[in-house]
């Protein structure tokens, strides 16, 4: 028996863990407790700050099968998340990958992460529907799929892959910094609004390229110096903050090849380099440098400089970069000089001066400004022959990687057509894979101009596809592609190659906007072009500036072109002809274009109407409709149609009016006709139910007035028959007990307005029906409402008064939410299959607000819908 338990014995005794090295002995092990004390009467003390970890030191504990303990049902969780990339982080296991890409598709479908606003959410959905893949992570079993989506999310969201810090600036109503792998950001906290969710929104966005200096002063306050201002940071946190920044500037400096300068510095002489306090210089080799100098290039121009003027820097990123330098004063003293002599090293102290950031020269930052330049300047010195001659050539030497790396090159040479692949990325990017993704994006193009052969099993779609994929995918990468476009339209020798990159310049034009740097260069060349009566492509030029501008203010289409389309605009075909479905099953046709936002059409449908006004044009709306589930959503009037239109035809377009603020005019037939149709479905349908006081024989002679107008409006004149009177009523309780006696006052009331028009009968149809308590509101008929005293089901409307809640059959009020006092709203998805859909509506004091939530089929629709109607009040107001 002894032998037998030595071995229980042997099986549940303590092993400790392996032992620690030789330089930190274990401490002695603690004696084991045969009983646990219970709690003390009083809650342990806790720190609002973590425990100093410098002096733990730990070790990871080999696995083993044997028998252990831990806690059991615990009270909370312990939840893992990716915070921050570090600079040139890898992430290639493929544990990580899933874990990122479960972590990011997590949040892309929950509103609860503040970090992602709903345009970026939305816009992850979308690159996640062009992949063809959905959560879980785990079913996508391609890791170089995961690390796109994980990319992607890194690249594209501001904040998402930030460390938060909370900070209060002395003006400002910045509320909150992050530090991040692409710099720093102020941020401010967003409530929620409508069907946009609380999130974090970027006030001001600085790359380390622009921090000059850190201080950390005292406990509690942190001052950046950066290129243009200088930043006091309060914080409770302000020495991690100093840590954190302190630690990313010094891994991005580490090879960067970048100087950033401490003061300005101008000089007469050629081969120095004149520069302005804040300018990022890029370094460049140069043999038999003396000790104390440096030679570099910037904004276009090269030479020597003291390095006792600046300080090691981090890479530019693209997108910070102010490189507009030239200005008329130094073009002056470059003229006054462009025949001296060049001085030598040893003379370079007495040609210099320096210049504080007061007394600099002012600055011509303007595309017109440059236009308004007479003839391409010959520059000398420190700055390279430039033959600049349009807005895109100046843009190239400021920005283009042969224009900053301080070889000879002209504005002319950097945007023309070329016959063979780049090797680098036109644009100087200092991340090497935005130069890889470059590369392939020019040989895709030269592929779909017809510049170099295809490759096997790939079509002119396809490299179609990939371009405007990697535009959605990358967002930093598109003012690349409009730069590559652009260069290879310029003098292409080829009629095929240059139509099919025009048309390729109208699609871009059209998906995706260009950055704010590119924005005033490509929109005066495009105008160029289109007031050039010589060019043969002037009428696209003109397209795609109307294109860009939409993009720009619309966000541009949120899906690539489906085969159908794709084959439709290869051959020059931007139109087509669809049919949008008027009440009463009624089709109407419509063209509509490639970048046709639902506004537009709005305005052509109210146009046939006789609808003039644009605020009366606001009250109407186009509801896409999926036939698989029915589910309706109303859409945006700056949402894309071509977006919600697939090739199965499966969503179906309908128009309708939503709000009815203008009184209504019948002067316009089809005006009639449509309110007609859409009050008489909602009367039909038991939308507009009759009054609650009207019962009895006043509700039978109201339902045989209306069916008498009904009948009346069909162009009748004999007395309906008892089933074409079944046909008017509504579906409503208790009125089928009561159809013979409906019928015998329906025959009396055609009787005395037999002399009514058709045309009449509608309009009294309709005054009639104007006169009912939910005229006006769009009503569903919800299963179950967690609000006290509200019935299930319930009878929930919304129009321009708020939200109302109802009784399904006595039509009372019984809660009612004011427009204004609706903060936000959101649909919640069931969590078993089955269930219906959840509504959340948000409302009364924003410090402490109330919710209210519906269950229902139409969850979706009615978010939508209240949503419309919130921002167009608050735009009416």
């Amino acid at each position: 028996m002894r032998e037998k338990q030595r071995s229980l014995q042997d099986l549940f005794a303590f092993q400790p863990p392996p032992p620690f090295p030789p330089d930190s002995p274990p401490p002695a092990p603690e004696p084991i407790y045969q009983t646990i004390p219970d709690h003390p009467p009083m809650p342990a003390p806790t720190l609002n700050e973590l425990m100093d970890d410098e002096g733990i030191k730990s070790q990871l504990c080999r696995f083993s099968p044997s028998v252990y303990f831990s806690y059991y049902n615990t009270a909370g969780k312990i939840f893992l998340r990716k915070e921050v990339f570090y600079p040139r982080e890898l992430f290639n296991s493929p544990y990580v990958l899933n874990l990122l890409c479960e972590q990011i598709m997590t949040d892309t479908y929950s509103d609860s992460c503040v970090r992602i606003d709903r345009e970026e959410r939305r816009k992850m959905k979308d690159l996640l529907s062009n992949f063809n893949v959905g959560p879980p992570a785990s079913s996508i079993h391609d890791d170089s799929m995961k690390k796109r989506i994980i990319i992607a999310a890194r690249d594209n969201w501001e904040n998402y892959f930030a460390r938060l810090f909370p900070v209060a600036l002395d003006s400002g109503d910045a509320q909150v910094l992050g530090v991040s792998h692409r710099g720093i950001c102020l941020l401010k906290m967003v409530k929620a609004s409508g069907i946009n969710p609380k999130h974090l929104r970027l006030l001001k966005g600085y790359s380390f390229a622009e921090v000059l200096s850190l201080e950390l002063q005292g406990a509690s306050r942190v001052e950046l110096e950066l290129k243009t201002e200088n930043l006091v940071l309060r914080s409770s946190r302000a020495p991690q903050i100093s840590a954190m920044i302190r630690l990313f500037l010094q891994e991005l400096i580490k090879g960067s090849g970048h100087v950033v300068a401490l003061k300005s510095f101008m000089t007469d002489d050629r081969s120095l380099l004149s520069f302005s306090k804040g300018d990022v210089i890029r370094l460049l080799p140069m043999d038999g440098l003396q000790g104390g100098w440096l030679f570099g290039t910037v904004g276009g121009r090269s030479g020597l400089f003291p390095e006792e003027l600046t300080q090691p820097s981090a890479a530019p990123d693209y997108h910070y970069l102010h490189l507009d330098r030239r200005d008329d004063k130094r073009k002056s003293m470059r003229s006054n000089t462009r025949n001296a002599p060049p001085a030598s090293p040893s003379q370079h102290p007495v040609a210099l001066r320096q210049m504080s950031p007061e007394s600099e020269p002012s600055r011509s930052n303007s595309v017109q400004g440059f236009l308004q330049r007479s003839g391409p300047s010959s520059i000398q010195g420190s700055v390279h022959e430039l033959g600049v001659t349009s807005p895109m050539a100046e843009f190239a030497m400021k920005y283009f990687r042969t224009g900053t790396s301080g070889l000879p090159a002209s504005g002319r040479t950097l945007i023309q057509h070329t016959g063979i692949p780049i090797q680098d990325s036109l644009i100087l990017f200092d991340d090497p894979e935005m130069n890889e993704l470059s590369v392939q994006c020019f040989l895709n193009l030269m592929m779909f101009m017809g510049d170099v052969p295809l490759k096997k099993n790939t079509s002119t779609a396809d490299c179609l596809s990939h371009i405007l994929l990697l535009g959605k995918e990358k967002e930093l990468l598109r003012d690349e592609i409009f730069c590559q476009v652009i260069k290879q339209n310029t003098n292409n020798p080829t009629q095929s190659s240059f139509t099919l990159g025009w048309r390729l310049l109208v699609l871009i034009t059209g998906f995706f906007p260009c950055s704010g740097t590119l924005h005033p260069y490509i929109t005066q060349h495009f105008d160029d072009i289109s007031q050039d009566f010589e060019h043969p492509f002037k009428d696209l030029a003109a397209v795609c500036q109307d294109n860009l501008s939409r993009s720009v203010r619309f966000g541009g289409r949120r899906n690539i072109p489906s085969h159908v389309e794709m084959d439709a605009l290869l051959a020059g075909k931007t139109s087509r002809r669809i049919t949008i479905m008027f009440p009463g099953n009624v089709e109407f046709p419509a063209k509509i274009r490639s970048f046709t936002i639902t506004l537009d059409v709005i305005k052509d449908l109210c146009n046939e109407m006789g609808v003039s006004q644009l605020e009366e044009m606001r009250e109407f709306y186009i509801l896409a409709k999926r036939q698989q589930d029915g589910l309706v959503r109303p859409l945006h009037p700056e949402e894309y149609l071509f977006d919600f239109l697939l090739e199965d035809g499966s969503i179906t377009l309908s128009f309708r009016r939503i709000l009815w603020g203008t009184p209504l005019s019948f002067e316009n037939e089809l005006f009639l006709d449509f309110h007609y149709q859409q009050l008489l479905e909602d009367y039909l349908s038991g939308q507009l139910k009759l009054g609650p006081s009207n019962g009895g024989s006043s509700l039978v002679r109201e339902v045989a007035e209306l069916a008498a107008l009904q009948h009346l409006a069909r162009g009748a004149t004999e007395p309906p028959t008892l089933s074409e009177v079944k046909e008017y009523l509504p579906s409503q309780d208790g009125l089928s007990s009561k159809l013979e006696e409906i019928c015998s006052s329906c025959h009396v009331h055609v009787s005395a307005m037999e002399s009514l028009s058709p045309q009449d009968a509608k309009i009294r149809l309709i005054e009639g029906l104007s006169s009912l308590p939910l005229f006006g509101s769009t009503s569903f008929l919800v299963q179950k409402v967690n609000q006290r005293g509200c019935p299930s089901p319930c009878i929930v409307s919304v129009n321009q008064q708020g939200v109302s809640f109802r009784h399904p059959k006595s039509q009372e009020q019984v809660f009612h939410i004011l427009l204004a006092k609706v903060e936000s709203m959101r649909t919640i998805r069931p969590k078993k299959q089955g269930k219906a859909p959840v509504a959340e509506i948000s409302y009364g004091d924003p410090a402490r607000p109330k919710t209210v939530t519906l269950h229902f089929k139409q969850a979706k629709e009615f978010c939508h819908t209240l949503a419309l109607i919130m921002e167009m009040t608050q735009s009416t107001a």
